[in-house]
């Protein structure tokens, strides 16, 4: 599943760390890298692993192959799970390695309760990039089920053990082929759901209205797998609330992706300097916190601090969100550059510059924040989630 990091969703919320497809997702653990893209996973996953494992080890690899050693039935079943899972981040490495080869930044992929999420840094610029990034990822899943069913299919199956992974190997097949045919569902945020935005970009030339048509459809068959789950549970049992969840999660995704083309849409003509907060207030990168809160905070009302050091020399930026993780004894000792965003990781966007192209960067960003330098490089305003907010807000309230 592909997440678009772009700077409109950060825009949405405030003193946020994150992008995201639907949202950022938090990485527990760090892998390390695969083509120069982090790789991680969050805590959930563990939750779906065991319950794989145990699925295979206790259901499936014992209703196959009955009589075998419960141990064989857990050994398969773990090596199987985790190659799935392996299988899994085959397939969010595709997306990252073409979204790569078409010039798009990949922020990082993260391994999760519902699968996998690669996080592009921004949109697609044509209706032919978006289509081979999206369906990269379902292909590569369709080789790998071909892959697994070939080697199936291929090993003797002698009976006893060999039997049981054998049969383990068959499921990898099945499983594969069917998160392939699952994420070409055309339903955004899934695979199939960039694949039809792509499809409706060409024909009708409108990015929005074609990231809009797919966010929509996506919130419908949200609804239809919460419906499914509810009937399925009722009917079932426990089972039917992994859809009731699933289309959950798929609902408020595709409800994000459609604010966030709305947003997009509205933003496409404006300038930096229509919404930026000019002539923003500076402090010293050597006060402390506590100075801050005792004797400046209560003058200004604004979440965004633009640090400068000796000689007035621009040196990072720290905001409100930050200052709340300092804790209380620390306040007098701390000070604000020792907690900023290095000026090097802040953006940095030009009066006269379109909104988009500088909220391509911003969601780079930790913090979510821009500089607006002039021609000499001096600070002329800030761009903050507030101010897009505000600016989208009031736009919307001229057109009705």
């Amino acid at each position: 599943m592909l997440a678009s990091a772009d700077a409109t969703r950060s825009a949405i919320g405030s003193d946020r760390g994150d992008h995201g497809s639907g949202g950022s997702m938090e990485q527990n653990i760090r892998l390390g890298r695969i083509a120069g893209v982090p790789v991680g996973i969050n805590w959930s996953i563990l939750v779906i692993f065991w319950l794989l494992a145990w699925e295979l080890a206790d259901l499936v690899l014992p209703g196959y192959h009955p009589h075998q050693a419960r141990a064989i039935y857990w050994i398969a079943g773990i090596l199987a799970t985790a190659l799935f899972f392996a299988s899994l981040l085959a397939h969010e490495v595709s997306h990252a390695v073409v979204a790569r080869r078409n010039g798009i930044g990949v922020r990082r992929i993260t391994l999760w309760l519902f699968g996998g999420v690669s996080e592009l840094e921004s949109e697609a610029l044509t209706p032919g990039a978006d289509f081979r990034i999206a369906v990269v990822g379902p292909l590569t899943s369709f080789v790998l089920a071909g892959v697994y069913g070939a080697l199936a299919f291929l090993l003797p199956e002698t009976g006893g053990n060999e039997a049981v992974l054998v049969s383990a190997i068959g499921w990898l097949a099945w499983v594969n082929l069917l998160l392939g045919g699952f994420n070409l569902i055309p339903a955004a945020p899934l695979d199939g759901g960039r694949v039809l935005r792509a499809a409706l970009w060409r024909r009708s030339g409108n990015r929005v209205r074609a990231a809009t048509t797919a966010a929509r459809t996506g919130q419908a068959f949200g609804y239809a797998l919460v419906v499914l789950g509810v009937l399925e549970f009722l009917a079932v049992g426990l089972v039917g609330l992994w859809f009731v969840f699933l289309g959950w999660f798929l609902l408020a995704a595709a409800r994000g992706e459609e604010s966030s083309a709305v947003m997009r849409g509205s933003l496409v003509d404006v300038h930096v300097r229509d919404l930026m907060t000019p002539n923003p207030t500076t402090f010293a990168s050597g006060t402390t916190v506590a100075d801050l809160l005792d004797s400046q905070l209560h003058r200004h009302r604004f979440s965004s601090y633009p640090l400068v050091g000796p000689g007035g020399r621009l040196e990072g930026l720290t905001t409100m969100g930050r200052i709340r993780h300092v804790p209380a004894d620390r306040r007098r000792t701390t000070r604000l550059i020792d907690i900023a965003c290095r000026l090097s990781d802040v953006p940095v966007g030009k009066p006269g510059e379109p909104i988009p192209d500088l909220l391509l960067r911003m969601q780079a960003s930790s913090d979510g924040r821009a500089f607006v330098l002039d021609e000499a490089g001096h600070l002329v305003g800030i761009v903050s989630p507030s101010d897009i907010a505000r600016f989208v807000q009031l736009s919307m309230l001229r057109s009705k």
